[in-house]
């Protein structure tokens, strides 16, 4: 509480550089800040737009004396408010003589008699050196503070941003919180210009407050950047320009270099043999090719055989990561124990002779790895995954210290992903991560188109296997292939090839006689057309495709047949089909 005669009046006092500004006080509140908006305004770069608030309160007092009672609060300031020496931590009270720090200018609390604060003599200001008032900024020291704060405080960490390859975007808005924080701007706008019948495209934007009657504005275009600052007054706009210049060419400094053709229409990949001439099959290869170039993860679905590794190969093929390893692995065919040691690696001694080999994830580092029958994974080794996603890193099985594993996974299945999410047996978290962009490859019974030459690029590569010329394949031939219904896809049609060019002989055309398309349904049709029979022939052909379909894997086939390995290995021995498989 403090007692003054009636004859005096409380002052803050502020040293900022060169000058002494002054702040009456009468009973109210007060906020001190470096805004324009301020109740009582220091335009200093160490103090915040609103720094602190002083409250002037009168309390009951003696007949001829007044009582004052002053309260200061920092407001969460960027550089802290002190009292007495002291840190403000809390609402403090205040007494004459005081000495306040608000950032780095020093304030102190005066008595100054009243008839010191009234003018006896008026002097006229000069045109050259109009007064100022309470919201127009003392300009000249103003802006050494100003430039020193940025200089000093700010251009240090902006070089050092820029050298370590800063996007130009990253980089406006640091150079834009820069000048917001040092300049006593009322608006601030950092823009890369557009063509002319485009709009500029906002890199960083601040506004402080209301504009003043006559604002000022400082524009700076310097190639592809323009920054706009708006002041309270011309001689702010005119004195900063040398500093605005400079932080908008630092900001031209990290722009890419001149847009050349993007790299998928440079670089992509040819298209896998032969080419395709179904248009959905043709689409799904033009978004990969675009796909390719970021690094979210696919899903890509599709009856086995189809070809969702060769599209996989694409993918890698077509990215930014195509002179890194790619690493395939069919998550089918091994139990989960195996899966996860192929997955993960094995440090030496976990088990008795077990040495010690990196898994598929440190193999694929900074590329890509294939998960060829996701869907078939167990839900534990779903979690271990994805937080090998998450982290980038690896634990070995056994082993206590991380492996870099920055990879990107490609993923595919031949299963109904929508019914494994609902029946909780695939987790939904590594759905969302694996399946940024899901495409189904379409069976090749829904792309006849594709099957002449896929028979022909097939059979071809047969014979020259062999060192055998073959004359093509005949009319009545192609006539067969499209009609057959291809349950195992593009793998069966190639492992057709690969049997029938063993019966043909230099020169000979592919005839009918040399395919046995019909082994799947024709050759296991019963003679007597007993139930027993009928039942024998349905699970013989039933065993058959599986096998085809699972590449002759016993493991994998077993899996799509929901039956153990030991049953299937059995009935096939019963059905005298063990040799053939």
């Amino acid at each position: 509480m403090l007692e003054s005669p009636t004859s005096m009046t409380l002052v803050l006092v502020a040293h900022e550089e060169d000058r002494v500004l002054r702040f009456p006080l009468s009973p109210g509140e007060y906020i001190v800040g470096s805004s324009t908006t301020s109740d009582l305004r220091i335009g200093h770069p160490t103090i915040s737009r609103r720094h602190a608030s002083i409250k002037v309160g009168n309390s009951p007092a003696p007949p001829g004396s007044a009582e004052l009672t002053l309260e200061i609060e920092d407001l969460g300031s960027r550089n802290g408010t002190r009292v007495r020496g002291q840190k403000l931590e809390r609402v403090a009270s205040l007494e004459p003589g005081d000495e306040i720090l608000f950032g780095s200018v020093a304030v102190t609390l005066e008595s100054v008699a009243d008839g010191d604060m009234e003018a006896g003599i008026s002097f006229s200001a000069t045109r050259s050196d109009p007064p100022s008032t309470p919201d127009e900024p003392q300009r000249t020291t103003a802006s050494v503070g100003s430039i020193r704060a940025f200089a000093l405080e700010k251009l240090p960490g902006l070089l050092a941003r820029l050298e370590e390859g800063a996007e130009h975007t990253s980089m406006a808005q640091a150079v834009g919180e820069a000048l917001a924080s040092t300049l006593p701007c009322l608006r601030l706008e950092i823009a890369r210009r557009a063509g002319d019948r485009q709009e500029n495209g906002i890199l960083f934007l601040a506004e402080y407050g209301h504009l003043s009657e006559q604002p000022s504005e400082a524009e700076v275009v310097h190639g592809e950047i323009e920054v706009r600052v708006v002041f309270p007054h011309p001689s702010q706009a005119s004195g900063y320009r040398p500093l605005i210049v400079t932080a908008t060419r630092l900001i031209g400094l990290a722009l890419p270099a001149p847009r050349r053709k993007p790299a998928v229409e440079q670089e992509a990949p040819r298209l896998p043999d032969p080419p395709t001439v179904d248009p959905v099959v043709r689409r799904i290869y033009q978004d990969a090719a675009r796909v390719a170039q970021g690094d979210v993860g696919v899903l890509i679905s599709g009856e086995s055989g189809t070809g969702k590794e060769i599209l996989a190969g694409y993918l890698h093929a077509a990215s930014p990561r195509r002179e890194r390893p790619f690493v395939a692995l069919n998550c089918a065919a091994l139990a989960s124990d195996l899966l996860e040691s192929e997955l993960f690696g094995i440090e030496r001694g976990v088990a008795t002779g077990v040495d010690s080999r990196p898994g598929r994830f440190e193999q694929a580092d900074q590329g890509t790895l294939f998960l060829d029958e996701i869907g078939d994974m167990a839900p534990e080794t779903q979690a271990k995954i994805l937080r090998v996603l998450q982290e980038g890193e690896v634990y070995r099985i056994g082993g206590r210290e991380p492996r870099p594993a920055r990879v990107r996974v490609l993923a595919a299945t031949n299963r109904d992903m929508e019914s494994l999410l609902e029946a909780g047996s695939f987790r939904l978290d590594l759905y969302h991560r694996i399946a940024d962009w899901r495409v189904e490859l379409p069976p090749l019974r829904r792309r006849p188109g594709d099957i002449p030459n896929l028979a022909a690029h097939f059979l071809e590569r047969s014979a020259a296997r062999r060192s055998l010329y073959v004359a093509g394949i005949s009319r009545a031939a192609i006539d067969a292939l499209l009609a057959h219904h291809w349950p195992g896809n593009v793998r069966e049609l190639e492992r057709e090839m690969a049997r029938a060019i063993l019966f043909l002989q230099e020169g000979e055309l592919l005839r009918t006689d040399h395919l046995a398309l019909g082994a799947s349904t024709e050759l296991d049709v019963p003679k007597d057309g007993s139930l027993k029979e009928t039942l024998r022939s349905a699970e013989r052909r039933a065993l058959r495709q599986a096998l085809e379909a699972c590449d002759g894997n016993m493991t994998a086939a077993a899996k799509r047949l929901a039956i153990g390995r030991t049953t299937l290995y059995r009935r096939l021995k019963e059905l005298e089909l063990l040799d053939a498989s």
